[in-house]
């Protein structure tokens, strides 16, 4: 059966490879729902229709979709591909949204072109497991890398089993690569196996990226007001209201199922309309009839006039240490300065509730005719780390055996823990922190340790804002050498953070890893240092209090005088929603992730850094609001 799949031509591709951050769940299993996007498909990207898709076929789809195809097979219960003796060197194995736990079983002899393995927020694992063999790419037809893992903001791990084999081979030309890992959050190469040869990485693989601060904030979108009946839910004291329509699934527009947008109306000064209301939407009710209220809400018998609130990721701008933000202006050609008129908004966006903002224009603040860069002066944007790693493979071949060595590429195998030898106390240059190592690292290696924006964690993992109350910092830790991080495991050692103004004025002090499950420890201050004790390295979250943690016995220096008042986490971070904004994924024609080229971004040169910005805003821009456009014109009040 001839499967086509329309391809999204390098646009998500170009959005994550630049290291945009998107929601991470770490889950098991396809993820399912409206909003899934999750599928196994074989493709042969060499054989384009006139329509621009590509001949294939689908293992396994949310959909339901799946075809039979001899030599491969996708069974759920166990979230394992099989192939068995599958022969088709032109065709591409990809999956998208398939979970951490996700598994290739391999029986026999198999080739295949390439191996794509797409995170996108909810799990991008994979274990090949089995005693066959996988031959990938040996036509060298691959334009990027035999194999490639899309984290998009997961781990995105390739384990190879004992008894399997593995090969990989490099095609010819620039910007190819055996393996690439792009947009991980592992500071190490995720790629463990018996390998035959140690793997060879491109300078700039490793190295966290960075990218300027964005936030996601509610802003007065350019529909036309309506007139809304305003409900009431209980004793809450906020005003509500419905906007009903209907939504349709594939390309049939006969039979939509209803559908309601529960928005809260929120009281805003300053927007443009003049209105006095914001509608922004809270919630989906499936099912919902026109003028049919959701249960546990009343009609008031009021009626209010407001436009509906768009969510937009809009770019953080800095002016006397006051926060403001940076986007379009829905009603004319300009772009403008944003500020905040209402904290800590409620909304819905993409089927999951996130915390926000509304804002609104500043006054003569707009530039006409402007694009994103032309920002007006007194203004600065803020670089932030995005906690996300690229690595690219560079051997000719990659080769997997059962007779290979097994070792993690991503650490120095030559040091192990308990042995007394090396460097045992380091400093990072940059922000003066320090560790005292039991066990020695070698000569050469140095600490990094970085600050990380709190959005970019808060917002790949929402649920630790309420687990981190009285959050001041977030510090990535490692130990490099060779632009390699070393693995420090079951080492015990002492952390020392410089105290800066943004660290003091507090009684008690928790420095917390940020693992799963997280783990506490109390932290003290000794002189001009704020110190704690561990036996790892990796993101450390540090807290602030003037009462008590769980943990703590008694204040780090009872002599310091404190606020008295009760500390509060010093930043607004919102749950950045995926800012790709892909087409509805719901639909099967949509299933397709691109296999465009992926070029390895160069550190240090701004102006192919600016172009990687620029196009990814420009193509996701464009995807977002191709899906609202359609989304509302669905919608009927």
């Amino acid at each position: 059966m001839k499967l086509k799949r329309k391809l999204l031509a390098g646009l998500l591709t170009l959005c994550m490879a630049v290291g945009m951050a998107v929601p991470a769940f770490a889950a098991n299993g396809p993820s399912s729902g409206d909003m899934s996007a999750a599928w196994v498909q074989l493709y042969d990207s060499s054989v384009e229709e006139p329509d621009g898709s590509y001949f294939g076929y689908v293992l396994y789809s949310n959909g339901g979709e799946a075809d039979t195809v001899e030599g491969a097979v996708y069974d759920k219960a166990t979230n394992t591909i099989t192939l068995t003796n599958y022969n088709h060197p032109e065709m591409t194995l990809a999956t998208n949204e398939m979970g951490d736990d996700l598994k290739l079983h391999l029986v026999g002899d198999n080739h295949i072109a390439e191996l794509v393995v797409w995170g996108f927020g909810w799990g991008g694992n994979l274990e090949i497991t089995g005693d066959g063999s996988l031959t990938i790419n040996e036509n060298k037809t691959s334009q990027t890398a035999a194999i490639r893992f899309m984290a998009e903001g997961t781990q995105g791990l390739l384990k190879v089993g004992s008894n399997a084999s593995v090969t990989a081979y490099k095609s010819a030309g620039e910007n190819t690569y055996s393996a690439a890992f792009v947009s991980t959050t592992s500071s190490t190469l995720p790629f463990t196996g018996n390998l035959e040869t140690e793997l060879a990485l491109t300078a700039n693989s490793g190295i966290e990226g960075e990218t300027t601060e964005w936030e996601n904030v509610i802003y007065e979108s350019n529909y036309v007001a309506q007139d809304w009946k305003v409900l009431t839910k209980g004793e809450d004291g906020k005003k509500y209201g419905v906007n009903y329509g209907t939504i349709y699934t594939g390309s049939d527009l006969t039979n939509g199922k209803p559908v309601g947008y529960i928005h809260e109306l929120v009281k805003v000064e300053g927007l443009p309309s003049q209105n006095e209301y914001l509608a922004v939407q809270i919630a989906t009710v499936d099912g919902l009839e026109k003028d049919v209220l959701p249960e546990g809400y009343t009609d008031s018998g009021e009626t209010i006039s407001a436009k509906i609130g768009d969510i937009s990721s809009m770019t953080v701008l800095i002016k006397d240490g006051q926060r403001f933000y940076w986007g379009v202006d829905p009603n004319h050609s300009q772009w403008l300065v944003y500020q905040t008129a209402v904290d800590d908004v409620t909304a819905e966006d993409w089927g999951q509730t996130t915390l926000t903002k509304i804002v609104v224009p500043v006054a003569g603040e707009g530039v006409s005719g402007a694009t994103e860069e032309d920002i007006p002066a007194g203004y600065t944007t803020n670089v932030v780390k995005t906690g996300m790693y690229s690595y690219y493979c560079t051997n000719d071949v990659i080769k997997v055996s059962p007779s290979g060595t097994s070792t993690d590429p991503g650490t120095d195998p030559g040091t192990k823990p308990g042995e007394d030898t090396g460097v045992k106390d380091l400093t990072a240059s940059e922000t003066g922190v320090s560790i005292s190592l039991t066990d020695g690292v070698p000569e050469g290696a140095e600490l990094s340790a970085d600050t990380i924006a709190q959005e970019s964690v808060l917002g790949s993992r929402p649920e630790l804002k309420e687990e981190l109350p009285g959050l001041l910092s977030i510090y990535d830790i490692s130990v490099r050498k060779d632009g390699k991080a070393l693995e420090i495991k079951d080492n015990p050692m002492t952390v020392k953070i410089p105290m800066n103004d943004h660290l003091k004025g507090y009684k008690y002090y928790q420095a917390v890893y940020l693992g799963d499950p997280l783990e506490r420890f109390d932290a003290v201050v000794e002189g001009d240092f704020l110190v704690f004790e561990t036996t790892h390295l990796s993101q450390y979250a540090i807290l602030g209090s003037n009462t008590p943690f769980e943990t703590s016995e008694q204040p780090t220096d009872p002599t310091t005088p404190t606020d008295p008042t009760e500390p509060t986490d010093p930043t607004d971070p919102t749950t950045p929603t995926d800012p790709t904004e892909p087409t509805d994924p719901a639909k099967p024609e949509q299933q397709g992730k691109p296999s465009g080229q992926i070029e390895s971004p160069q550190t240090g040169d701004s102006s192919n850094l600016a172009l990687w910005i620029g196009l990814m805003l420009a193509s996701c821009g464009v995807l977002g609001m191709l899906f609202y456009r359609r989304k509302k014109a669905a919608a009927g009040k």
